[in-house]
């Protein structure tokens, strides 16, 4: 049945049983596509029949769906025409894990952060209501459309013919801009459904009061009589016939209506229905068909399963949240990757732990991303020194300042494109205040697969201008504990950045440059020799591919210095000194070029250089500032010129 889909037309012919048996054939498609590339398998599994429900019912060529968070959007891009280009999944030339505009008319936004599907649905609701009708009839108004006299025109009385759905996981529901938005649901007069995704699991478990709050609806078996359910419905439902109570009998089975719910949504003034089935696309098909009839918004609570499906995903969840390649073996599972190093995350992660157990006073802290962190040893070892808060890093970040004002050390471990979301707090709670609080800024620079929405380019940037705030970033495993202790040590702020990438291997860190304590504001050279007339000074994870370049240049007879920056905040004055000797230039990291690194040894030059003086040339290679796709994060690399070979090309361009 699949080969004959290839768009959500094809699905509104289909019997509820014919449904039901493409939803298995997609299933496997799915095992079959990201078992090959990888990708975020759990949670699209889990939406399958949801997704086709909706897809049956609404029609979102003219109708708009909104996904929050965006990894739950396998099934939709299959049934939107997008199946073949799952062959080359999250890499080059092939489909995106999130939503992407570019590559389709039935996606809306390019998301892959949480909480923003309800806002965004405002938005477009709200300009709906404003958007120009036709010359004469002027701008929407409240409900109705008023003539050039301003007298109603019940000529576009029903005016609203494309309806609004946004998706919202479970746990992007707990994120500050999720309650934001649902405290301002009452300016939008006109039809906006928001389904409650919740599948009892976020990347992580779902934390905090509101998710206890979720677990204590799915735990009750109470269903309310058919009478009161009836009732439930009916209010909040236009007035549409015989049909309603006709299917209220087949309803009655998949709804379970809970007071507390309905009450904690009311209250806000939204009609609330559920917990319902998710995985019941009759139930479904039939709701969303009655629903998307009201005239104003409304919340519909769906129980999914993470993974629904495939035992291995429902079984683990977090490990299929994103997985890499994989074979099925029956009920079991072979990932076809062969691990051979350790990345940064694991060696931070194991050398959090042993400072821990020396250091009562460190605390962990989690946007729902333990594992991911590497902190899921010392979740065990520390259980009541460790806290998830779920998906509010902008809580994370003001939670771990009042733990170092009563003299904790703290540590929040966040993505680097998940930490843009904190900059306030950043600047409020531990800037201003100068808290010595320790950043773990995992995902760093270019992530590879998951692509620009989880790239993190800009973290230099509007961690540099802070004041009170020191940037460092180690080059391998030995460095990635140095600058740990070097963090605890510090009074004051200190972020550390390190990339989604294996530390190099063990001969790298025999370096005696790399085994020196971090000591602040200073770089080590790491290789040098009298005749060398240019200085690549590396940032962090960039040092392996200066070293390789040395290697290059030396076989050529050409001579370099190797200079490991460690610190973008503040900057060695050291590296300002050799280009007053002469020496050019070349500074090499992992970010975005504006704001960056190189940057900000540019500005230090000029702040220390005399004008009109002969000094050296500095060369920044870092990303251009654009969007980068998703790909291998070594591919990636190479396309925007950072790398060995363009440091080769860069120093031999100078005709050293």
């Amino acid at each position: 049945m699949l080969e004959k889909i290839n768009s959500p037309d094809d699905l509104k012919t289909l019997s509820v049983a014919e449904l039901e048996e493409l939803a298995e054939e997609i299933r496997q498609f799915m095992l079959v596509s990201v078992g090959k590339t990888g990708g975020h398998l759990a949670s699209s599994l889990g939406v399958l029949e949801l997704t086709l429900a909706l897809h049956s019912v609404f029609d979102f060529k003219k109708d708009k769906l909104l996904w929050d968070v965006g990894h739950q959007c396998y099934v939709h891009k299959i049934l939107t025409g997008r199946k073949e280009l799952f062959a080359k999944l999250r890499q080059r030339g092939g489909v995106s894990g999130f939503p992407n505009p570019d590559e389709s008319d039935y996606d809306q936004f390019a998301v892959g952060h949480a909480g923003t599907s309800i806002a965004t649905a405002i938005g477009m609701a709200l300009g709906e209501e404003l958007r120009i009708e036709n010359p004469s009839a002027g701008l929407r108004t409240g409900v109705e459309l008023r003539n050039k006299d301003n007298q109603p025109n019940t000529q576009y009385t029903s005016r609203n013919t494309n309806k609004i759905v946004a998706i919202v996981g479970d746990a992007s529901i707990v994120n500050g801009v999720s309650f934001e938005a649902l405290n301002n649901l009452g300016l939008v007069k006109r039809q906006l459904l928001i389904v409650l995704n919740d599948n009892s699991m976020a990347i992580d478990q779902t934390v905090g009061a509101l998710a206890k709050y979720f677990s204590k609806i799915r735990l009750s078996q109470t269903y309310e009589d058919m009478r009161n359910t009836c009732n439930n419905i009916l209010e909040h439902l236009p007035v549409i016939g015989k049909g309603v109570e006709g299917i209220i009998e087949r309803i009655k089975k998949t709804i379970r209506m809970t007071l507390p719910a309905s009450q904690m949504f009311e209250s806000l003034n939204i009609p609330y229905f559920g917990p319902v089935d998710g995985h019941d696309i009759d139930s479904l098909k039939q709701l969303f068909e009655e629903i998307g009839q009201l005239n104003r918004p409304a919340i519909l609570h769906v129980y999914t399963k993470k993974g629904k499906g495939f035992s291995p995903a429902e079984q683990d969840g977090r490990r299929f949240h994103s997985t890499g390649p994989f074979e099925i073996n029956g009920d079991s599972v072979k990932s076809d990757a062969v691990k051979t190093q350790k990345s940064f995350t694991e060696v931070f992660g194991d050398h959090l732990v042993e400072l821990a157990e020396k250091n009562e006073k460190i605390v962990a802290i989690s946007s729902a991303m333990c594992d991911g962190t590497g902190l899921e040893k010392f979740r065990e070892k520390f259980p009541k020194r460790f806290f998830d808060v779920g998906i509010a890093e902008s809580a994370a970040v003001d939670i771990a300042a009042g733990m170092a004002k009563v003299g904790l050390k703290p540590v929040v471990c966040i993505y680097s494109t998940f930490l843009q979301r904190s900059f306030d707090q950043l600047f409020q709670e531990v800037s201003l205040q100068n808290l010595p609080v320790v950043f773990c800024i995992d995902r760093a620079g270019l992530v590879g697969s998951d692509g620009p929405t989880h790239h993190g380019m800009m973290d230099i940037g509007f961690l540099r201008m802070l004041p009170n705030v020191t940037l460092i970033a180690p080059a391998s495993e030995k460095e990635m504990q140095l600058a740990l202790e070097f963090a605890f040590e510090q009074n004051s702020c200190v972020c550390i950045r390190y990339p989604k990438d294996s530390v190099p291997n063990g001969d790298f860190d025999k370096n005696s440059g790399l085994l020196k304590p971090f000591e602040m504001g200073k770089s080590v050279t790491v290789k040098s020799s009298p005749d060398s007339k240019v200085a690549v000074v590396s940032y962090g994870c960039m040092l392996a591919e200066a070293m390789k370049a040395a290697e290059i240049l030396e076989k050529e007879n050409i001579q370099i210095d190797v200079i490991n920056a460690r610190f973008a905040a503040p900057i060695d004055e050291k590296i300002i000194e050799l280009l007053a000797a002469g020496k050019h230039i070349i500074t090499v990291e992992d970010h975005r070029i504006s704001a960056g690194f190189g940057s900000a040894v540019l500005e230090a030059a000029a702040e220390k250089m005399e004008f009109g003086r002969k000094t050296g040339k500095i060369t920044v290679l870092a990303a251009p500032k654009r969007f980068i796709k998703h790909d291998l994060r070594k591919a990636q690399l190479d396309t925007i010129g950072v790398n060995a070979d363009k440091i080769v090309e860069t120093v031999k361009s100078m005709k050293v």
